[in-house]
């Protein structure tokens, strides 16, 4: 009957959001009754190393708002050509069109609203679909009632809807919550975004939500602007419905700066407003060529993507706890625990786009055999990119492409440098003082160049058309002789020895340009 569309990114937008959201996405799944509707969640630019905003707060969510819920992922080279035009971080006009472009074709309805709302059927006996299922065609309004943030914070459950719209039924009574706040016309009333139901044929007849709108704010009002000439009126479903919001105004919004906000232009997009048409963007809107990844919570979440991986490359411990030690006199022993840092590095890729294209840099062929295991045991199809230049590592793995270093890393999308000692076995003590013999020394010495030679690089060498700096990770990086070769060209957080895993992107502060031409110089590509 309906599809709902919302957007979002996996941040701290506005105040507890992550309680907003739960109690929004719950809620919105128990009023739908019809099989075809769908909650459309479009998580538009998250880092590539962080979960989707809904796979970060699944286990808050009820099993109906899984299975109704599509999760639609706009990754950051997909943002990047709007960087340069606009502040946010997270666009509303490109974020709706996307879903809309994407929505079951076999619902009548789009609902637009956002994830802090709750929309409470006056009668208890009918859902939403029951009421967008009896009412004509037309563009539909509800006016806002906000909850005060003591009540939904400290009183809702997240996954107890029924309750929570139970407790909206008396709260409205004895808080007098329902006061309806009226607008100019065509913004029926104030903060009209909150629900805006439109036929799915006039939306995609009149070319979506209008792309040019990127500073953010009055993205529903032109919406509504542009419906009311389509439809020649703006029609209402008080009778049928509340809607109720979630309040978090004590900490502002990050696009929230008081007098300061940059705003879309008022006069141009509401105001001003002839025609219902966006033809500029008639064939682009939603970007209909663009490849979007689609995430079902009631399938699949990163963590079982991320055990099966490792189920595939290490067994089960069989003592109750190593030892290793940070001791300085140890600084050069550059043994480490295999079976113990491997899932420290596989949770530094599991949410990557499956297709990446990974180059591995290594010495030790037992690392690399168990992580192209576990690479694979996670699902990626993307080849896992080993430089010629790297000898020693085990022939033929699948997936595994190899070429001279300089061929590949213009197809590299992210980077592991792992640096461990070639002649490790898998029985001998680590950190015990251990040398390094001639083979360790020279395969280190070949890690540690093509290293320097990528980040040194990184901007140059690019895959066309990528303009999001590539992701480094180093492995056996902490408390050791290679510590601040890593640091000094990928600016990394200072983590627990414990993991033996850093990661970051190119550094480009002052202090490391010079450094950085010095090497260019002499290694040109």
């Amino acid at each position: 009957m309906f599809s709902v569309i919302l957007y979002g990114r996996n941040d701290s937008h506005g105040y507890n959001l992550h309680k907003r959201a739960a109690i929004s996405f719950n809620a919105l799944a128990e009023v739908m009754s019809d099989p075809d509707d769908e909650i459309l969640f479009v998580d538009y630019n998250t880092p590539d190393d962080h979960p989707t905003f809904p796979e970060a707060i699944h286990d808050t969510l009820t099993d109906k708002a899984k299975q109704v819920m599509r999760v639609l992922r706009v990754r950051p080279d997909q943002h990047v050509r709007h960087r340069l035009k606009t502040h946010l971080v997270a666009l509303e006009a490109q974020s709706r069109n996307v879903a809309l472009r994407r929505s079951n074709p076999r619902n009548r309805w789009i609902l637009y609203t956002n994830t802090d709302m709750l929309l409470v059927p006056r009668n208890e006996k009918e859902s939403l679909s029951d009421i967008l299922g009896a009412i004509p065609d037309g563009f539909y309004q509800v006016p806002r009632f906000e909850i005060p943030e003591m009540l939904w914070e400290a009183a809702f459950d997240r996954r107890d809807p029924v309750g929570n719209l139970a407790k909206l039924r008396d709260w409205s009574v004895r808080f007098h919550l329902n006061q309806v706040v009226h607008n100019y016309m065509p913004m029926k009333y104030d903060a009209l975004g909150d629900f805006q139901a439109a036929l799915r044929d006039d939306m995609f007849a009149i070319h979506g939500f209008d792309e040019d709108m990127i500073l953010g704010w009055h993205c529903d009002s032109n919406l509504a602007a542009r419906l009311a000439l389509y439809r020649g009126r703006v029609d209402t479903l008080v009778d049928k419905l509340f809607g109720y919001h979630c309040d978090h105004t004590r900490v502002a919004a990050a696009n929230n700066k008081g007098r300061a906000t940059r705003m879309n232009d008022q006069d141009r997009f509401i105001w001003n407003v002839a025609t219902p048409y966006v033809p500029a963007q008639a064939e682009t809107w939603g970007w209909p060529d663009v490849e979007i990844e689609e995430i079902r919570l009631d399938r699949e979440t990163p963590y079982q993507r991320y055990s099966a991986g490792l189920d595939k490359a290490i067994e089960p411990a069989t003592m109750p706890f190593v030892e290793t030690s940070l001791e300085w006199q140890l600084f050069d022993d550059l043994t480490y625990d295999l079976p113990h840092t491997l899932p420290f590095v596989c949770d530094q890729v599991v949410t990557f786009p499956r297709s990446t294209n990974l180059m591995l840099v290594a010495t030790r062929p037992d690392f690399v055999s168990s992580f192209a295991k576990a690479w694979k045991g996670m699902g990626f199809t993307g080849p896992l990119l080993i430089p010629q230049e790297c000898e020693g590592l085990p022939p033929d793995l699948p997936g595994v492409e190899r070429a001279p270093f300089a061929e590949q890393l213009a197809s590299a999308e992210l980077f592991i440098f792992e640096f461990g000692l070639a002649t490790q076995t898998a029985t001998e003590p680590v950190r015990a003082g251990r040398q390094m013999g001639p083979i360790d020394k020279k395969r280190l010495k070949v890690a540690e160049r093509l290293f320097k030679r990528a980040a040194a690089t990184e901007a140059e060498t690019r895959p066309e058309g990528r303009r999001v700096p590539r992701r480094f990770i180093g492995v056996n990086v902490i408390y050791n002789k290679f510590w601040h070769t890593f640091t000094n060209y990928v600016g990394a957080n200072i983590n627990p020895f414990c993991s033996q895993v850093l990661a970051g992107l190119p550094r480009e502060d002052e202090s490391l340009k010079g450094k950085v031409l010095k090497f260019r110089g002499r290694h040109a590509l």
